[in-house]
């Protein structure tokens, strides 16, 4: 018998060689559900063996409860397609934050941060058919104190997971939020008691940004 998986083989037909692909599902993904944990196949494999599977994150880098999108192309049609957050460690478990599915072989699912330890981790997206990708993502974090004020009003902010000895700036609403005096990380990455000045920006609740250029980190402010 065929091992499991996807068998590639050819056909002669009216004098012209093709292809045929055999599909079977093997028994290694059954679908964990989201919020429970599982061990990963090998990273980066996908069972087409001309144009890859691959997946792209929103962005890189986020703080605890961020949402995230997650976007994958060329898994196999109609299957569907569980994301892990793991710290890339081989034979690790990993947590599920998000399910899909693959259509025509593309998809796009969204997570929340979990609120894990800063540092880096892995993105993972894989189908029971077999194809598997990863993207790398650093997790960051950021507290403002207090996480609301008016403009002109200042807010104390710390942060973790950040390049060390860098210089950290901020936006509030996309717009920039200058610091009291200079804001820098410190060999661990870390920063604290950073004075940030409220922009002029509308009222209500927004995204407040921290950035080392790097590494970003991102919270909800209340502009009153």
């Amino acid at each position: 018998m065929e091992p499991l998986g996807r068998r590639w083989g050819k056909v002669a037909l009216a004098g012209a060689v093709v292809v045929v692909l055999v599909l079977t599902v093997p028994s290694l993904a059954s679908g964990t559900p989201v919020g429970r944990s599982a061990s990963l196949p090998p990273p980066n494999t996908c069972v087409a063996p001309i144009l890859q599977c691959y997946i792209v994150l929103s962005i890189g880098s986020g703080s605890h409860g961020n949402k995230e999108t997650v976007t994958g192309a060329r898994f196999w049609p109609g299957e569907p397609v569980t994301v892990y957050f793991w710290n890339g460690t081989p034979g690790a478990s990993a947590l599920a934050v998000a399910s899909g599915y693959t259509g025509t072989g593309s998809f796009v699912t969204s997570f929340r941060v979990p609120k894990d330890p800063v540092g880096n981790y892995t993105v993972f997206a894989t189908d029971p058919a077999g194809d598997n990708q990863s993207a790398p993502f650093h997790l960051t974090y950021l507290r403002a104190s207090p996480n609301s004020g008016a403009v002109g009003n200042t807010t104390s902010l710390s942060g973790q997971g950040f390049l060390p000895d860098h210089v950290v700036k901020f936006r509030l609403h996309g717009v920039r939020a200058p610091t009291v005096g200079r804001c820098e990380t410190n060999a661990y990455g870390n920063f604290s008691g950073c004075l940030v000045t409220i922009p002029s920006v509308p009222a209500g609740t927004t995204v407040l940004k921290a950035t080392d250029g790097t590494y970003t980190a991102r919270i909800e402010f209340a502009v009153l």
